[in-house]
C-alpha cells in the first residue's frame, strides 16, 4: 500500500526507531501499531511513550535484545523497553481465547502473523500497522477508508468485539466524541446487545473513558448515542433518568463549557445539583479533588437555565461572590455562566451574555484592585486581633476575622487602623 503523505513526513521518536532497528536486525520485523498510527495519519501529536510496537519476537527474545525491559504485561505478551528515558511498549503478535470477564482474554497464544494480530483489535482505525524503516503500511480492514469517511467501525463482527471487552462500546463513543465521527450502523446496533458485558467492566475503567469523553469537542453527540442505545443507563444512570429536554440542555451547556474535566462534569451534572453530582463522581471513583471541585463549582454557579438573574450585581456583591467561591474558580464559573446563557432563546440570550460580560469585567477590576477576599488577605492577623482585644486565643479570634472580612468586602478601602476601630466596636457590642 502506498505510504500516505502524513506518514512520509512523520518524525518517529529516536527511542522507537532504535527498538524497531534492533528487533529487525535480530530477524524480527516489527511494526508501529494502533493509536500512534491513527494519530499520525490524523496529524495529531504523540509522545514517544505513546508508541506501541508489535513484533513476532517473544517477550523472552525481546528481553535478550535490550538492557532494561520491564514485564508490564508479560502474561499477555507485553513488555516495556526503556531507552533514553522513554518506555516503549512492545507486544508479541498474539491470538486470544475467550473473554469470560468481559475485560481480558482468558488465554493468549503467540504467533508471527501480523494480520491475525491486527484482527483482534477493536476498531479499524486502530488496526493499522506501519513499518517506518521499510516505509510500508498494512491496513487489512480498511481503517484508512473509514477514517476518510469519518466512521468508527469495529473490526470484523462488532457483537464479537464488544462481547470480548465491555469497555469497547464506550470507547467507540469516546472516539466519536473526540474526532466527530459517526458510528458505523452495525457497530452502533451492537451496543445494546453488549450492555450486560459493559456491566462487568470496572468502575475505574468506565470513569477513565467518561473523563476523556466529556472534554471532547463532540461530547453531546456521543451522549445522545449513549442514551439511545441504553449505554447511558449503565454508565451514568442518574443522567439517563432525567427528562430528555433536561439532558439535552445539560449537553448543550457542556458543549460550550471550558474543555477541562471539572467544568465539563459540572456542566453535565448541573441539573442534579452539587450534592448529587459529587455523589455520582465519588461513585465513579474519580479523584476526590475532582469530585469536590465539581461540587464547589456547582455551588458557585449563579447563572441558571432561566437566565442571568442570579449573577451578582453591585461591586460589594461581586466581592462577596468572589470571596465565597474563591478567585481561582472565577474563570471557570464565568465560562459556565456564559455557556448557560448561550443556550437561552434568542430574545434572552443577548442580555444574558451581556450580563456575564459585565460580571467578568467587574471580577477583573476586583482582582486587579487587590481587595481582601479571604481572612488571610486582611492587614490584621490572629495575633493582631488578640493584641487589640487584649484576649488570648479562642473561637472569638476566628469570629473576629470573619467579621472584619465581611466589613472589608463591603468597604475595601478600610485600612488597618479602620479595621482596628471596627474590631474594638465589635468586641464592645459583644460585651
Amino acid at each position: 500500500m502506498p505510504l500516505p503523505a502524513a506518514l512520509r513526513r512523520a518524525k518517529i521518536p529516536a527511542a522507537v526507531r532504535e527498538v524497531l532497528v534492533r528487533l529487525g536486525s535480530a530477524g524480527h520485523r516489527s511494526w508501529v501499531v494502533g493509536g500512534a498510527v491513527r494519530d499520525l495519519l490524523l496529524r495529531r501529536p504523540r509522545e514517544a511513550n505513546d508508541f506501541d510496537v508489535a513484533t513476532p519476537a517473544t517477550p523472552k527474545e525481546v528481553g535478550a535484545l535490550f538492557r532494561k525491559v520491564v514485564p508490564t504485561g508479560i502474561d499477555h505478551g507485553t513488555v516495556t523497553v526503556v531507552l533514553h528515558g522513554e518506555g516503549i511498549e512492545v507486544t508479541t503478535f498474539r491470538g486470544e481465547g475467550a473473554y469470560a470477564d468481559g475485560r481480558r482474554p482468558d488465554s493468549v497464544t503467540f504467533h508471527t502473523d501480523l494480520e491475525a494480530d491486527l484482527a483482534r483489535r477493536d476498531f479499524t482505525m486502530n488496526a493499522i500497522a506501519w513499518d517506518p524503516l521499510a516505509g510500508e503500511l498494512r491496513d487489512p480492514f480498511g481503517g484508512r477508508d473509514d477514517m476518510m469517511a469519518e466512521i468508527v467501525r469495529a473490526v470484523g463482527d462488532p457483537s464479537e468485539r464488544f462481547g470480548e471487552d465491555g469497555l469497547r462500546p464506550l470507547r467507540a463513543l469516546r472516539f466519536a466524541a473526540q474526532l466527530g465521527y459517526a458510528l458505523h450502523p452495525r457497530t452502533r446496533a451492537a451496543i445494546r446487545g453488549a450492555l450486560d458485558v459493559v456491566r462487568k467492566v470496572s468502575v475505574e475503567r468506565i470513569a477513565d473513558e467518561l473523563s476523556r469523553l466529556v472534554v471532547a469537542p463532540h461530547a453531546p453527540e456521543a451522549l445522545a448515542i449513549a442514551r439511545s442505545t441504553g449505554l447511558l443507563e449503565v454508565v451514568l444512570s442518574a443522567m439517563a433518568a432525567l427528562p430528555p429536554a433536561t439532558l439535552a440542555h445539560a449537553a448543550e451547556v457542556l458543549r460550550r463549557a471550558p474543555p477541562i474535566a471539572e467544568a465539563r462534569f459540572a456542566a453535565l451534572l448541573h441539573p442534579v445539583g452539587p450534592e448529587e453530582a459529587e455523589r455520582i463522581l465519588v461513585g465513579l471513583r474519580l479523584p476526590r479533588r475532582l469530585c469536590g471541585e465539581v461540587a464547589a463549582l456547582l455551588r458557585g454557579h449563579a447563572c441558571r437555565r432561566g437566565g442571568a438573574a442570579g449573577l451578582p450585581g453591585d461591586p460589594a456583591a461581586v466581592r462577596r461572590w468572589l470571596s465565597r467561591v474563591g478567585p481561582e474558580r472565577a474563570p471557570v464559573l464565568l465560562g459556565l455562566a456564559e455557556a448557560e446563557a448561550a443556550t437561552l432563546p434568542a430574545a434572552r440570550r443577548k442580555p444574558a451574555l451581556a450580563e456575564v460580560r459585565r460580571l467578568a469585567s467587574a471580577v477583573r477590576d476586583v482582582l486587579q484592585g487587590g481587595s481582601p477576599l479571604r481572612t488571610d488577605d486582611l492587614p490584621l492577623d490572629g495575633r493582631a486581633v488578640m493584641r487589640v482585644l487584649g484576649a488570648g486565643p479562642g473561637p472569638h479570634v476566628g469570629e473576629a476575622l470573619r467579621h472584619l472580612l465581611d466589613r472589608a468586602l463591603e468597604d475595601p478601602s478600610m485600612d488597618a487602623a479602620a479595621l482596628e476601630r471596627e474590631l474594638g466596636a465589635w468586641w464592645a457590642r459583644r460585651g
